[in-house]
């Protein structure tokens, strides 16, 4: 059922990430990373319905749109560290909503209807305040893997990924400008 509810999420937001100016989109935008001629940009949304938080990644160039639940680990992976000084890596889920079947990935997380879930594990480094990926990101079958032995092989799907890792510092600076509190 959980399932149900987040694919559904990622359809109400596709459907208004493509409707200009509707009086009834299903959430409001706090925080994005948005600017003048951008194609590709992070958001922090929060659905009218239930005020659950998400971020969304968008690359306008290649239509595409991924959606991953909100949670003040993600939000902050990029400052985290393990013990031994390293950057953990970084799981989480994302909604790749209204996907054609038959392209690469298709055997990994789980599809719901024309939805996508696939679990992500990342690494990277932190250098002079950038984002450095160590690729390939990994993901595997099912939405709750042990491991993560398959590769991304998609370069939609590479490329949301990256949105979303490295657009987080900016939007976690938005956030804070615009003192948005988060749970």
């Amino acid at each position: 059922m959980a399932k149900k509810i987040i694919l559904l999420l990622a359809l109400i937001l596709l459907t208004a990430a493509n409707v200009e100016a509707a009086d009834d989109i299903n959430f409001d935008e706090l925080a994005t990373t948005n600017t003048e001629g951008a194609t590709e940009f992070l958001s922090l949304i929060r659905m009218k319905d239930n005020g659950a938080l998400h971020f969304v990644a968008i690359d306008d160039t290649i239509h595409a749109v991924g959606m991953v639940k909100y949670s003040s680990e993600l939000c902050n992976f990029y400052q985290r560290r393990s013990k031994d000084g390293d950057f953990p890596p970084l799981k989480f889920l994302m909604i790749l909503p209204e996907r054609e079947r038959g392209q690469l990935d298709d055997n990994l997380g789980e599809w719901l209807g024309n939805g996508h879930i696939i679990p992500v594990y990342a690494l990277f480094d932190v250098k002079g305040g950038q984002i450095i990926f160590d690729k390939p990101f990994y993901s595997a079958r099912g939405i709750t893997p042990l491991h993560y032995h398959s590769t991304i092989q998609n370069p939609v799907h590479e490329r949301l990924i990256e949105i979303f890792m490295t657009h987080m510092p900016r939007l976690h600076e938005i956030i804070k400008s615009k003192n948005i509190s988060l749970p």
